[in-house]
């Protein structure tokens, strides 16, 4: 079952477990003068803050969301944010994650922020190795395995065959691996694409924490233009 997790948000960067989003956020408060412009200032900040506050939150939840089935604790360093429109926004943070008491892991992370629903969906995820590690065919072919069958299912009804030619690992957070697999997914009719994998793998459970892909156009076959995405 999954646990909640606390999250820190914190305006000055700092990367701490255990602490409550709005205690990291708290905004100052209001002083003794300055009249109504200071009032106005402090009602802008507190604002802001409550939008970071739920920016914050949303995305370290989305993070947690990715990993069902595990305890999960997620540490933000404050986000930056980009406007997408009026609808979204571009939410980016550095967090430090940590999957069933492993070490803390940094992660890079980025989102689309819906404004209306203060919710994120399917956030990019990277995480940052600290020594590289022997990928065995075998490893490899699961991958290849479970990658298929995420395609099978996104592309329900299209046959797809994927061949993944050469993968390299780096160990993250003392007991994962981050794998970057490269390879073909063959299309039939519909052409192949280039094609390439990242996935988080524990080498102890032989389980696909979390699974990304990305595909291209085969520059063999210039005519044809597909270009599928997996969050």
């Amino acid at each position: 079952m999954r646990q909640t997790a606390f999250i820190v948000a914190t305006l000055t960067g700092s990367l701490l477990f255990g602490a409550s989003v709005s205690g990291a956020l708290r905004a100052p408060a209001i002083g003794t003068s300055g009249g109504d412009a200071a009032v106005l200032a402090h009602a802008a900040g507190v604002e802001r803050t409550n939008a970071m506050q739920a920016q914050a939150a949303a995305l370290a939840a989305a993070i947690e969301d990715q990993f069902p089935g595990h305890a999960v604790d997620v540490a933000l360093e404050a986000p930056t944010i980009e406007d997408e429109g009026s609808a979204q926004q571009q939410v980016r943070a550095l967090a430090r994650v940590r999957i069933d008491g492993s070490a803390p892991m940094l992660v890079r992370a980025n989102a689309l922020y819906e404004r209306e629903t203060r919710s994120v969906d399917a956030p990019s995820l990277w995480f940052e190795g600290t020594a590289e590690r022997q990928v065995s065919d075998a490893t490899r072919r699961d991958l290849a395995a479970a990658a298929t069958r995420r395609l099978d299912a996104e592309f329900a009804g299209q046959p797809v065959a994927l061949a993944l030619a050469d993968a390299d690992a780096v160990a993250v957070g003392g007991r994962y691996l981050r794998v970057v697999a490269r390879g073909t997914a063959d299309f039939g009719a519909e052409g192949r694409a280039v094609a390439t994998v990242e996935a988080l793998y524990d080498p102890r459970s032989r389980e696909w924490l979390r699974l990304d892909y990305a595909l291209g156009p085969d520059p063999a076959q210039a005519d044809v233009g597909l270009a599928y995405a997996g969050d």
